[in-house]
């Protein structure tokens, strides 16, 4: 304990070229010491950002940096390009919460909380010192202290530095903190091996920011220097949410051996960084599996003989859905995606926990039933219709739910789902009811046991084997209080059985686990929602009275407010931090400068290009200017008709004009309109299916996402063979009327994965008028230019389709168009297409093509009709609605327009195929290891396998794959096995002495449910008063 609050690393700089240093504070009296330095090698703005990190020795380099005037840091938490610059975050200042081996004198395992965060330049040394005071006049008086330089210079990433030391944040420099002890006793196995001697990138919460150093470590380094690396501690891995702790007396210890033992209590919650956010702002699940709020709280109990770790998870409804308006008083959500579409994302989020985990029993807290109330006063929603995302209820949300589960046709003793009405069951008071649910799960609780190690052999007595997954709506107060009950139950019946302490200090001790709760509760609350936990004084005392109802209006009232004003900011901040949502638009990729990237690249290709599984994939684009007319019930014809022969996966279609574009419309959108068609077009698009295929038709279509900009909007349908293979569908939109200010025109852009292809469609609205061709030609080079998903632009896609109403005319009078228009002259039209003369001259659709067009123009008609426009304006028509592509070996199979009469547009169809790509992720990360070792060589160390790993049986920690499985089938069939199983033999001898229930070292079976020996003792949950 002597030397865990050691700074560790000094900071010097260095000008020319720009370049900062961590230099060990041990290191500067060792001749042979070395420290790291980081620099950017970019030779033109318009170049990616590099970051050439290199390990350098003191003796022969040092010299020619500068030492910054701050103290000793504890290490660097990340690396981000914000607004042009890019920035090194080092934690400056922190705080120590405890230490996991008080217990154990021979080792040290302390937890920091980060207090203090500064971040530095890489390019420019004007933040290099701290503010401690303002400059006498200074104009950034909205500035707080250590926002500005001496300068008065803002620092651009002090809200993501202020962030980072919230409180909320922790790193430990002596084990991996992102892991349970379960997770880091199987990482342990294979410590010497890369690939599995990692944090865990999911509850790492600054993974995206120390990518830079992931890659240097894996790529960059041999075996040794990989060591050496780490063994220096330069970049610090934190966890977001809660570490609690508790130290109880050693005089209520058991004195059966002749010694006084004390007993040290742990609860450690870390927050996942996969769908990170405000409650209001993320909710329910992405496409990748990531939930919102999702916790994995970890109870550590210690005695100087034992350590017990017991581990839950909590996290939103694995489903789309959001709520949106004012929440208060009753829980109104919206689900966005029927079951089908949702089912994917819903399967890759539990394929992860039964991976971690094992088994998974699942508790929802939602409400069972609906009132009027939930509705406006309107009947609750058809309990038929909940499977196609249909209601609004807190109720309709968990029946969509128990579909989901029960649509996974997962067996029970793998996943099993309990509902329990929280609020119904504790009415009036009556909080000690959720025994009930308790006495439930006991036989799974007893089941899946907990993870138990004999402190002084280091021998495994007992692996945990399934999760407590509990959820309410925004898995904050019930969840907690719900958790808190298990925890202690399960603690209850682990004292009662081994005599670690005595009989009558057991309440105490379980008293003192509710307050850990408790602490814990208000710490996950406070980062999602703004404030303490509510029903706090509940999983305290198991009690509420009338001050705890008044705190919890306060905090219900408070948390109006901050996500009424506060969360949109915070989010940002999140989002930058993370490289995810619109952080895109100021935040540029960083990569690790690669010096053997010109030798791996073509060798790298080559590799992938074997084992890369192609396939062809059949879309469907449509694009259609509705002028503004609402859906009344009207036939649809033939419009969305299939061929009997080619089924589309993916039914794309673009509106323009969704709602008329008048005053009202522009400042406050209405998407009732597009609310009809998505469940209009849902079942249209299924009914031609059926049409065409009759008994050949197997599964149907489903929407999985849809967005709007004024009355831009694009619908995305996918089959269901399709749905499993589309991920990180992210939907993105672009003003470009009145110089940006106005959506009245502009467009909605997606990028979805489809495997390992990406894809990007946009729909487009482009300026109007005859003459207006630069207008156009501005539209769409803003478009290109400003519209961003994470990382990637409109032209960095694979493959990119433009549909829309892009609004090129004809450069000839009426007089002229309509004769060759009624004679199908249409080659001597198309000599005079705005958009083709353009592309022509290169300057619009650089690179794009477009099928030949055999069909009339398709503006303007009058509305319903099939005559060109007989207004007094008489517009000459035009081929207004294009679809435009590129991308490697598209075949367009058909260029078509359909004569619905249902606007003053006519809608325009294309039937294309192209290829996609799978890449199967491991066999890609061995490939690169392999290529990269081979560069290693003179390094001496060959990279070193998992023969440890594999002579014990055991799997890799957190990996998505095992040495070891059994024949159960995988959830994903994006790549290799996604469900793991964790068969453990752990050849260490001997039974540890802990009271009169004898234990043995664990043994897993290569059966994942077979238990143990519980010699015979029956498991009964113990519920705490």
């Amino acid at each position: 304990m002597s030397n865990i609050d050691a700074r560790r690393f000094f900071v010097h700089v260095s000008s020319q070229p720009r370049a900062i240093a961590l230099v060990p504070t041990h290191a500067l009296s060792d001749p042979n010491g070395t420290f790291l330095s980081l620099r950017i090698r970019r030779t033109h703005p318009a170049d990616p950002v590099r970051v050439e990190l290199t390990v350098e020795k003191i003796s022969s380099t040092l010299q020619h940096y500068s030492p910054l005037d701050i103290d000793a840091v504890f290490g660097c938490a990340g690396i981000l390009d914000y607004q042009g610059d890019t920035f090194v975050f080092l934690v400056t200042r922190c705080q120590l919460v405890c230490d996991l081996a008080t217990l154990n004198p021979r080792q040290d395992k302390p937890v920091f909380r980060v207090v203090q965060v500064l971040a530095l330049s890489l390019t420019d040394s004007i933040f290099d010192s701290q503010a401690v005071q303002r400059m006498p006049g200074a104009m950034y008086d909205d500035v707080t202290q250590g926002e500005m330089d001496i300068y008065g210079v803002a620092n651009p990433c002090a809200q993501m530095a202020s962030f980072l030391a919230n409180g909320a944040f922790y790193f430990s420099p002596a084990f991996d903190i992102t892991r349970t002890m379960q997770s880091q006793q199987l990482s342990a196995i294979a410590a010497d091996d890369p690939r599995v001697n990692e944090p865990d990138a999911k509850f790492q919460w600054n993974s995206k920011l120390l990518q830079v150093f992931a890659d240097f470590r894996l790529l960059m380094c041999g075996t040794r220097a990989r060591q050496q690396f780490d063994a220096a501690g330069y970049v610090l891995s934190l966890i977001q949410g809660a570490v609690e702790s508790l130290q109880l007396p050693q005089s209520i210890g058991a004195a059966s051996q002749g010694q006084q033992a004390g007993i040290a209590c742990y609860l450690i919650s870390r927050t996942s960084s996969m769908r990170s956010g405000m409650r209001f702002l993320t909710r329910g699940v992405d496409d990748e599996g990531g939930v919102a709020n999702e916790v994995e709280t970890e109870l550590v109990l210690t005695t100087p003989s034992l350590t017990l770790s017991h581990v839950q998870v909590r996290g939103s409804v694995p489903a789309f859905w959001t709520q949106e308006g004012l929440q208060l008083g009753t829980h109104k959500v919206r689900i966005t995606r029927s079951v089908k579409a949702t089912l994917p994302a819903t399967k890759r989020h539990f394929s992860d926990l039964l991976d971690r985990y094992k088994r998974v029993s699942v508790v929802s807290l939602l409400r069972l039933h609906s009132t009027p109330r939930d509705y406006g006063g309107l009947e609750a929603a058809d309990p038929g219709m909940v499977s196609h995302g249909v209601g609004t209820s807190e109720a309709d949300l968990g029946r969509f739910y128990r579909v989901i589960i029960e649509s996974m046709e997962l067996p029970e003793s793998l996943l099993s789902f309990h509902a329990f009405d929280y609020n119904q069951e504790v009415r009036g008071g009556q909080f000690d009811r959720v025994h009930v649910l308790i006495r439930q799960l006991a036989p799974l609780l007893a089941s899946f046991k907990y993870y138990l190690l004999d402190n002084d052999s280091q021998t495994v007595l007992s692996f945990q084997r399934g999760v407590q997954r509990t959820n309410c709506i925004d898995c904050l107060d019930r969840t907690n209080v719900v958790q808190s009950v298990i925890s202690r139950a399960v603690v209850s019946e682990f004292l009662r059985q081994t005599d670690v302490v005595r009989r009558h200090m057991l309440d105490p001790i379980v008293d003192s686990i509710s307050r850990l709760w408790a602490a814990n509760g208000n710490a996950i609350s406070r980062a999602y929602a703004g404030t303490g936990a509510l029903k706090s004084d509940v999983t305290t005392s198991g009690k509420s009275g009338w001050a705890g109802f008044l705190s919890d209006a306060s905090k219900s009232l408070s948390r109006l407010m901050q996500s009424s004003f506060q969360d949109r900011g915070k989010q940002s901040v999140i989002d930058v931090l993370l490289g995810s949502g619109d952080s895109c638009l100021v935040c540029r990729p960083v990569q690790v400068y690669d010096p053997y990237a010109n030798i791996i690249a073509p060798r790298l290709e080559q590799e992938l290009h074997k084992i890369a599984r192609k396939s062809a994939l059949n879309l469907m684009l449509c694009t259609y200017n509705l002028h503004g007319c609402p859906y009344r019930g009207e036939s649809l014809g033939r419009w969305l008709a299939m061929s009997n022969d080619r089924r589309p996966d993916i039914v794309a279609i673009g509106f323009q004009e969704v709602v008329n574009l008048d005053v009202q419309s522009v400042i406050a959108a209405d998407t009732a309109n597009r609310r009809t068609w998505e469940q209009v077009l849902t079942a249209e698009i299924n009914s031609q299916y059926l049409k065409s295929f009759g008994d050949r038709a197997d599964g149907e279509f489903a929407l999985v996402s849809s967005e709007q900009l004024v009355g831009v909007s694009l619908l995305l349908f996918a089959h269901d063979t399709a749905l499993s293979r589309i991920h990180n569908v992210q939907m993105v939109k672009c003003k470009t009327g009145l110089a940006g200010m106005t959506g009245n025109k502009g467009c909605v852009a997606l990028h979805m994965m489809l495997d390992d292809s990406s894809i990007c469609i946009v729909s487009a609205h482009l300026a109007a008028g005859n003459s207006n061709v630069s207008e156009r030609n501005n539209d769409y080079h803003t478009i290109r230019t400003n519209t961003r998903f994470q990382h990637l632009y409109i032209d960095s896609h694979d493959y990119v389709f433009w549909i829309g109403d892009l609004n090129y005319r004809l450069n000839l009078p009426n007089e002229q168009v309509r004769p060759l228009a009624a004679a199908g002259r249409l080659s001597e039209l198309l000599e005079h297409d705005q958009l083709q003369i353009q592309m022509a001259n290169g300057q619009v659709f650089g690179g794009y093509s477009e099928a030949a067009i055999r069909f009339p123009p398709t503006y303007k008609y009058d509305s319903g009709t099939t005559r060109y426009d007989t207004s007094e304006k008489m517009r000459v028509p035009s081929w207004t609605d294009r679809i435009l592509y590129k991308g490697r070996n598209v075949r367009v199979q058909d260029y078509y327009r359909d004569e619905l009469c249902f606007s003053d547009h006519k809608p325009v169809l294309a039937q294309i195929q192209i290829d996609v790509v799978a890449v199967d992720k491991q066999q890609k990360r061995q490939i690169m290891r392999q290529l990269y070792s081979q560069l290693h060589a003179a390094d001496g160390t060959a990279s070193t396998n998992v023969q440890r790993l594999i002579d014990m049986d055991m799997p890799s920690a957190g990996s998505a794959s095992s040495m070891s499985t059994v024949g159960r089938p995988s959830l994903d069939s994006r790549g290799a096995s996604i469900v793991s199983t964790v068969n453990a033999g752990n050849p260490l001898n001997g039974v540890a002495a802990t009271g009169r229930t004898p234990m043995k070292p664990a043994n897993m079976m290569d059966d994942p449910f077979a238990d143990d020996d519980d010699g015979g003792i029956a498991w009964k949950p113990i519920v705490p008063s």
